[in-house]
């Protein structure tokens, strides 16, 4: 693993040697900063061979070793972009590391050997063995746009045959989504699953029920179609959360939210929908007919209907109030709905036990005040009861009078208010005649007999140290712990700007215990947890991506690469969201103990 290694602990008589150091190099003749007349040099040179690149070259021969190390399975942040900068050095260590080479980060000759290269590099890099990649151009690139945004993506520019970083963003989140291998080009699976290995998109077919009539019976990882989607959303309906909801595909994501419904329902945890799980889910011996795609406009509220595509005033006033609910949206009010927009509306329909769309509802627009002179209504519960994102005793108690009433709870109480237990308060509240919001008000409270009680009191920050600064340099960060977020939610951690692609580092001696991956709907994005043996942990979130060797189970080093500044899940710009949650338990906040060892 690589071990490039920030400024630790910075001192003023040490700042002071280094800004000496640098003048001295700067003034020195013949140094690699100095030039005659003092002038400042240009950008390097470009080598005309793949033996000597190193950080700080560009061009086809750099943007050919980054190919070949993709297609050695080696993870380049950024791709094959012909830049050779501290990702692609990671990326260099890594390979080298992998086959016993000197793990210097340059391409020396027996890299350039190992991975097929020899000395030379080809003229231009626009597809892989795969498929496209970017710097491709022409009428394939136009399709694999077309393909995307048929699929629901949003291509900003369109089909413009371009392949450039808004088709590659397009395409790994298209990938990302479907639970296929992220890598920002044109891979056989993808290939297939977007319909472009023939002249006409080739549908997956569902398999066929063997044992009974009943044909949600048998469907597994493969399976496409309305089946499908009735099935997601039955799963949907019990409070269980569908990672890209009811859309009709079932990949990965559906698989997991099947076998999450089956184990707390007592039921093999196979993943497929076998006779008791569709006898359980309530699903007859046909589906209920899909009903038609929303379109904009179809509705007496112009709201209604809202989805990826739309443009304009109505779709400004939707971002307007997705915000004002506390929710973040990248891009803002731009009127532009993309998936970015995408993403927030899910996050809110999830939150408001609405159907997991993307698309504007009807109660959607009720709730977000659109078209009435109603404002939007809030997503978190009434003061005094516990609320979604919360650790704590009283959900605890909450989760228990819930079991106690016959409700499925998944994962028992367990004291963590997530979607499961929204998704049971939503459970008691229609059975009890309740207005359905998945959040505790003094209705839900009573009949539960829960009473109100004191949040939980914040964890003893005793032990907690910071080895290493979280970002590579420059960045910049403020204190905004607990800073309102809107309807009563408070932001539990410290947001530190920086360019998309800088280094995140690991900030103490432990191991990887958890990581996020990014999706429709997804509030964190890609992120990972960093925790000490004492069970403390720490938590990265919005990453553009992890560093290669990154997986749970990983043991790193204070200093060590862990991931990249990204802006993924609900995130409007390139940032570290960065969390510290002393013995495992709730967060505290992370600004003083940043500040001790600042290093932007």
């Amino acid at each position: 693993m690589s071990k490039m290694r920030p400024w630790v602990r910075w001192s003023a008589r040490g700042l002071c040697a280094c800004a000496a150091a640098v003048a001295m190099l700067a003034l020195t003749p013949g140094s690699a900063n100095a030039a005659p007349g003092g002038a400042n040099l240009s950008a390097p040179v470009l080598p005309q061979t793949i033996v000597g690149l190193r950080q700080g070259s560009r061009g086809d021969e750099v943007r050919a070793v980054q190919q070949a190390l993709l297609d050695a399975g080696i993870k380049v942040h950024g791709g094959a972009d012909g830049v050779y900068g501290p990702a692609t050095r990671t990326a260099v260590t890594a390979y080298q590391t992998s086959q016993g080479l000197s793990a210097s980060g340059e391409v020396d000759s027996a890299t350039a050997s190992a991975l097929g290269l020899g000395g030379s590099a080809p003229a231009a890099v626009a597809s892989t063995a795969s498929g496209l990649a970017i710097g491709a151009k022409g009428a394939e690139v136009k399709a694999l746009q077309q393909a995307l945004m048929g699929a629901g993506v949003f291509v900003p520019g369109g089909a413009d045959g371009q392949f450039g970083r808004a088709t590659q963003t397009a395409l790994s989140s298209f990938q990302r989504w479907n639970g296929l291998e992220d890598t920002g080009t044109l891979t056989p699976a993808s290939k297939k699953l977007l319909g472009l290995n023939g002249s006409t998109p080739q549908a997956t077919p569902q398999p066929t029920p063997t044992v009974s009539a009943n044909p949600y019976i048998g469907l597994a990882v493969g399976a496409r179609g309305d089946l499908v989607k009735a099935l997601q959303q039955a799963v949907l309906d019990s409070g269980i959360a569908v990672r890209g909801g009811a859309d009709g595909a079932f990949g990965p994501a559906t698989k997991s939210a099947l076998q999450s419904y089956q184990r707390a329902n007592g039921l093999d945890a196979s993943g497929t929908a076998d006779n008791a799980t569709v006898a359980k889910l309530g699903l007859g011996t046909a589906p209920t007919p899909p009903a038609p795609a929303a379109a904009p406009e179809v509705s007496s509220n112009g709201h209604v209907g809202l989805t990826v595509g739309a443009r304009g005033d109505k779709v400004k006033d939707l971002q307007r109030a997705l915000m004002q609910t506390g929710l973040t949206l990248r891009g803002g009010a731009d009127g532009v709905f993309g998936n970015a927009t995408k993403s927030t509306l899910l996050l809110f329909q999830g939150a408001n036990g609405t159907p997991k769309t993307g698309v504007v509802g009807e109660k959607d627009a009720t709730l977000l005040g659109l078209g009435t002179t109603a404002g939007p209504q809030g997503i978190a519960s009434q003061p005094g009861y516990a609320g979604f994102g919360e650790r704590s005793d009283r959900v605890r108690e909450l989760q228990q009078s819930l079991i106690d009433a016959g409700i499925a709870v998944p994962g028992g109480a367990d004291g963590h208010f997530g979607s499961g237990t929204a998704g049971a308060v939503m459970s008691f509240q229609r059975r009890e005649g309740l207005t359905v919001t998945g959040k505790i008000d003094e209705a839900t409270a009573a009949k539960l007999s829960v009473a109100k009680a004191k949040p939980p009191a914040p964890p003893s920050t005793e032990g907690v140290e910071l080895d290493v600064f979280p970002v590579e340099a420059v960045c910049g960060y403020v204190d905004t712990w607990h800073a309102p977020r809107g309807s009563g939610r408070l932001h539990v951690g410290t947001d530190i700007i920086s360019a998309g692609g800088k280094l995140l580092y690991a900030v103490v001696d432990g191991e990887i215990s958890k990581i996020y991956y990014d999706y429709p709907g997804a509030l964190a994005g890609n992120g990972l947890r960093v925790a000490e043996d004492n069970g403390t942990y720490f938590t990265y979130l919005h990453l553009s991506s992890f560093a290669p060797g990154i997986e749970v189970g990983t043991k790193v080093k204070a200093g060590d690469v862990i991931g990249y500044v990204g802006s993924t899940g609900s995130s409007a710009t390139p940032h570290l969201h960065f969390e510290i949650h002393p013995n495992g338990g709730e967060p505290v906040n992370p600004y003083p103990f940043l500040k001790a060892i600042d290093a932007c």
